[in-house]
Formats: structure tokens, C-alpha cells, sequence
């Protein structure tokens, strides 16, 4: 059985693969407790769930308007909980599977993508904020920027996608880090406010 807060199809509104039709897993529970967590239903709501309820449930909604094939795995922080097999059915089922993770649990999980978004708060027991194994699978790395000091939190040795993203998608901070993206000259940086909150959708 699986801990799982919520189950719904949306485009994906963050990171690199922005804009994409997809159905969301969302897994209860962090590790962490980010003060601009933007999920505090992830810490409220449980549904005990088998991986076949899940799968059941994912394809109604892939199945309502037109076929999706994207599956995201979020939280809360998923890798808290033991999802390979969920992964295996998905994956089987002919999803790409992506995860968000804050990368500081680690599994060997065969998904397509991972996207590592690491966190002031692990920095006490991790260096970088994130369990370096992912920096050799991952396929992105993002931040969410409050303020210019936080950019001090970026591992430049990063070469994968590098996003920086807006608190709150707040215009503000985005133009602070458009002038520090420009001065900094770093190839493989990207500025991506959260495209659902610009649009007002989940």
C-alpha cells in the first residue's frame, strides 16, 4: 500500500518539460518543511492506495479527454516511500513516468525523469542539499528562488538542465534572476516561472 494525497491530470506547470499533458501521482508526506511549500495538502490529506487502485485511477483520467502518456510522481517528497513497483506497472502500461523528488532520499528507481529540486533545509546534513547519485541520473535540476542570496545554494558543477523558478511565479524575483542569469552567463540556465500558477489552474 501506498500513502497518496491526490491523484489528477493537469499540464505540467514546472521545470523543464513545462507545458505537457499529464496525469500526477501525488505521494503524502515530506522530509522537509519548506516555509513556501506551495502543497500543504501533501502534510493533510491520505488515501491508502494499492498500485493497482492507482493505475485504475490514472487511466480514467488519461483516458477522459485524449490518450496522456506523461505520469508524474510528486509530493510531499516521494521517494519517503518504496514506489518501484507502481514505476514497473506504469512504465508497463506505456507511461513515461517522471518524478519530482528534493533528492534527499535515495532509491534506484527506474523512472524516465527525475527532476531534483534541492532545499535550504537539507543542507545541514547533505553538501550540495541533495544526495549526489542523482546528479549522475537526473534529468533536471531546479530551484525555487526567494531571494538573490538563495542562488549562493546552486552547485555550479551541475551540467543537466539548470532551472531557477520564481517563488510563487513572483515577477519580482523573476526579474532579479533574468539580470543575475544575464551577468552569470551560465549556459545551461533557465528561468521558468510555474506556468499553472501564471494561468490560475492546478
Amino acid at each position: 500500500m501506498l500513502e497518496i494525497c491526490e491523484i489528477f491530470s493537469s499540464i505540467q506547470g514546472e521545470g523543464w518539460r513545462q507545458g505537457i499533458a499529464s496525469v500526477f501521482i501525488r505521494f503524502f508526506g515530506c522530509n522537509l518543511k519548506c516555509k513556501f511549500c506551495d502543497t500543504p495538502q501533501a502534510f493533510e490529506r491520505k488515501i491508502l492506495m494499492d498500485e493497482k487502485e492507482i493505475i485504475n485511477q490514472v487511466r480514467i483520467l488519461a483516458k477522459k479527454r485524449a490518450r496522456i502518456s506523461n505520469v508524474v510522481i510528486t509530493g510531499g517528497e516521494p521517494y519517503i516511500q518504496d514506489f518501484s513497483m507502481l514505476v514497473n506497472l506504469l512504465k508497463k502500461d506505456g507511461y513515461f513516468v517522471a518524478v519530482e523528488t528534493n533528492g534527499t532520499i535515495w532509491r534506484e528507481i527506474d523512472v524516465d525523469w527525475i527532476c531534483v529540486s534541492p532545499k535550504r533545509q537539507a543542507m545541514k546534513f547533505l553538501k550540495n542539499c541533495y544526495d549526489p547519485r542523482f546528479k549522475k541520473i537526473a534529468g533536471e535540476f531546479k530551484y525555487v528562488i526567494e531571494k538573490k542570496a538563495d542562488l549562493d545554494l546552486i552547485d555550479r558543477t551541475i551540467t543537466q538542465p539548470l532551472i531557477l523558478q520564481p517563488v510563487d511565479s513572483n515577477m519580482k524575483v523573476a526579474k532579479m534572476l533574468c539580470n543575475e542569469i544575464k551577468k552569470a552567463g551560465i549556459p545551461n540556465c533557465f528561468l521558468r516561472p510555474q506556468l499553472h500558477k501564471i494561468m490560475g489552474i492546478k
